[in-house]
């Protein structure tokens, strides 16, 4: 069947808009976390609601987009409301959290839910932290800190995943096009693989 003239570059423009949408939302989040303290229960300590827009689009867009959210997140979020130490442990803490619920998300697919995923790339997203912590001031003293922290990352786990679970059904219906082409793609991976084979 013949492609429709502009479908592509009509994907691709709501895929740009999409992503400037979590981006500005990211960035709300972020500097509002920022100016909740929770430094009273772990230094360092935040909400983590900016990761339900990273979760999200793991879920529905691809690889190279969903890490360029991540580092502008980081990059954007430290420029506002951080500095250069914050950059460091935003970024440890958010690679490996994306990591995880990357490789969690294409490995298992349906076998696990976005909440197991969230409260798996929470509990990243504070070992990450911890362990540049522990780099930067050259003392594993900072691991102290980590059970408390994974407590946390439970809870905020759970609410990021919930959250997800809800959302992303109702974004692959508004976005019916993003969905296709993202299934387009994974089924030309499956027949170069198995012309490979």
């Amino acid at each position: 069947m013949a492609k429709k003239p502009g479908a592509k570059s009509i994907i691709k423009r709501e895929e740009v808009a999409l992503t400037g949408i979590f981006l500005a939302f990211i960035l709300a989040v972020g500097v509002l976390e920022r100016m909740i303290p929770l430094d009273f229960i772990v230094p360092g300590a935040r909400l983590g609601f900016s990761n339900v827009v990273v979760l999200v689009s793991i879920y529905i867009f691809r690889f190279r987009i969903s890490l360029i959210l991540v580092l502008l997140k980081c990059l954007l979020t430290s420029a506002l409301a951080g500095g250069p130490s914050s950059l460091i442990y935003s970024l440890s803490g958010s690679l490996l959290s994306f990591v995880v619920m990357y490789i969690l998300v294409k490995a298992l697919d349906e076998r696990i839910s976005p909440i197991g995923v969230s409260v798996a790339g929470a509990a990243a997203h504070s070992t990450g932290q911890i362990i540049a912590s522990c780099l930067v001031l050259e003392s594993i003293g900072m691991f102290a800190y980590l059970p408390v922290l994974l407590v946390l990352s439970v809870i905020s786990g759970v609410l990021v995943g919930f959250i997800v679970k809800n959302t992303v059904p109702r974004l692959r219906v508004i976005m019916p096009k993003l969905q296709r082409d993202d299934d387009k793609q994974r089924a030309g991976g499956s027949q170069r693989s198995n012309r490979r084979g």
